[in-house]
């Protein structure tokens, strides 16, 4: 079939639009850093794995995660994702599809944040499970955990997207719902003190991060300065992929010592937050995955 002058004009518009979506999935920094240009999509682990939603709350469904039991980290180019079990640590591909156990030393390991190519992960690792952890980093495909602490009082650990330091919380306390944010190469270098909260997450740029703190989320550059309350009411932040939104979940309020939680959505300097999707019944931890158009 011969095309007219018409038609080919039209099939060539089509192939520049289509080579221009496609470019601007990521936007590229200040710095020479490429982001992707959307959030992503929200999700809270609920049924079989994560329930997750676009920012807004549209198109809701459910990745099934096998044996999937508190923490779930995604890898900052956005193509593998890593979950514990109560038993072990499981990574997959971004879709949760193909599932492999990855190699941890004996004992209890919990709370996987995967290296920004997946190629490492950073974990809380316990030799005798009784529930005090230091921070371990290994290769998620070979048996090489390495040990970055040894005080056995650490909770909760994230890598930066940049992959050049890790945070984790020190002494956390049950009476204040807080420890010691501390700051660390993962080498096991330049250990630092940052600010004193919980649950820190990383923005995508790794120059600032989000932190629950006294009932509130915060955030705070990562060399420790501008430290200011970014919304009350609320606890486990997630910066999204874009670095314009950070969720976080926040009680119910019901009248009864423990409530339900819920997810919400904020913008990463402040703003009205919206909630999304349904409630539920005991803690959880929103994560941001990749986008269906990244």
């Amino acid at each position: 079939m011969k095309l007219g002058r018409r038609s080919v004009a039209l099939i060539a518009t089509l192939v520049l639009v289509g080579i221009a979506v496609g470019a601007v999935a990521y936007v590229v920094g200040r710095d020479g850093t490429h982001f992707p240009r959307y959030p992503g999509l929200v999700a809270v682990r609920a049924g079989c794995g994560l329930r997750h939603t676009f920012f807004n709350g549209d198109n809701p469904q459910v990745m099934c995660l096998p044996k999937v039991w508190a923490a779930v980290s995604v890898s900052w180019n956005g193509k593998r994702i890593a979950w514990d079990t109560g038993t072990g640590l499981e990574i997959a591909n971004s879709d949760g599809f193909n599932p492999t156990t990855v190699p941890a030393p004996p004992g209890a390991n919990f709370d996987p944040s995967l290296s920004p190519d997946a190629e490492r992960m950073a974990f809380l690792h316990s030799p005798r499970d009784d529930g005090r952890y230091d921070v371990w980093v290994g290769s998620t495909s070979i048996d090489n955990a390495e040990q970055l602490t040894t005080t056995r009082d650490v909770s909760t650990v994230a890598w930066s997207p940049r992959g050049d330091r890790i945070a984790f919380v020190r002494g956390w306390s049950g009476a204040s719902l807080d420890g010691d944010i501390t700051l660390i190469r993962p080498d096991g270098s330049g250990e630092h003190r940052l600010t004193r909260g919980d649950a820190p997450t990383w923005s995508p740029s790794g120059s600032m991060l989000a932190f629950a703190h006294a009932g509130s989320v915060w955030t705070i550059r990562a060399d420790g300065s501008n430290a200011h309350v970014l919304v009350t009411d609320g606890e486990s932040p997630a910066w999204s992929r874009d670095g314009k939104l950070i969720a976080f979940m926040r009680a119910v309020p019901c009248g009864k010592p423990v409530c339900e939680e819920r997810l919400f959505v904020i913008g990463a300097t402040g703003g009205q937050a919206q909630g999304i999707g349904p409630t539920y019944t005991g803690p959880r931890s929103p994560v941001w995955l990749r986008d269906p158009f990244e």
